[in-house]
């Protein structure tokens, strides 16, 4: 799997679980910059567990802070 495909796919389901849809999203700006709740994290890690057939643990996802942690969790992962 190429990254870019990861980036473009994780950038969607970022972009879903934001609240104010007009951000600009950098792969390395904190989530909490880009306004992204509890309850976005849920959804974000629900769309890549379910895009990917992945189970990310908690400490996984405590680990993510930006969308490039996830886009290399998930190449470590499928590759």
């Amino acid at each position: 799997m190429e990254r870019q495909e990861v980036v473009e796919k994780l950038t969607g389901f970022l972009r879903k679980a934001l609240a104010k849809k007009d951000i600009e999203i950098q792969p390395d700006k904190p989530f909490s910059d880009l306004g992204l709740n509890s309850s976005g994290r849920l959804e974000f890690f629900t769309m890549i567990e379910d895009a990917y057939d992945l189970m990310l643990d908690e400490d996984e996802q405590d680990a993510i802070k930006c969308l490039n942690d996830a886009v290399e969790l998930v190449m470590s992962k499928v590759s």
